[in-house]
């Protein structure tokens, strides 16, 4: 049975995924943090966007600081860019690995989108309880 006022908390809050030996923590594509961190950022290029003209660089680099501020929230065991030790988790660093990586930003995207990761740590969290 579906029960459309079923809260899923971790959608929110994100949940803690394993990707190429680090741990990052995703939260749900459909979270507020995110959809008004894409709407800010976008709205100096509304024009271009409806028009089909914006430079698919700019909207590369709105998408990765939009993913950076709502939906990769933390992460573990990430190496520095420069290789020395692990780059601490910030926004600013994320933007630039969301940016740099392909494959992260496709991993943190389609995790994103998939709902049943979070209703299954919903269900993993109150099975702990």
């Amino acid at each position: 049975m579906f029960k459309f006022d079923a809260d899923i908390t971790s959608v929110d809050t994100g949940v803690w995924a394993e990707f190429s030996g680090a741990k990052f923590l995703i939260a749900h594509i459909s979270n507020m943090r995110f959809q008004r961190a894409l709407a800010r950022l976008q709205q100096p290029h509304r024009r271009k966007i409806e028009a089909g003209t914006l430079d698919p660089q700019v909207n590369k680099d709105i998408l990765c600081q939009a993913m950076a501020q709502g939906i990769l929230l933390d992460w573990q065991n990430v190496g520095s860019v420069n290789g020395e030790g692990q780059a601490p988790y910030s926004i600013e660093n994320a933007t630039t690995a969301l940016k740099k990586s392909v494959e992260l930003r496709d991993f943190v995207s389609d995790f994103s989108l998939n709902l049943s990761n979070f209703r299954q740590a919903e269900v993993e969290e109150l099975g702990n309880s």
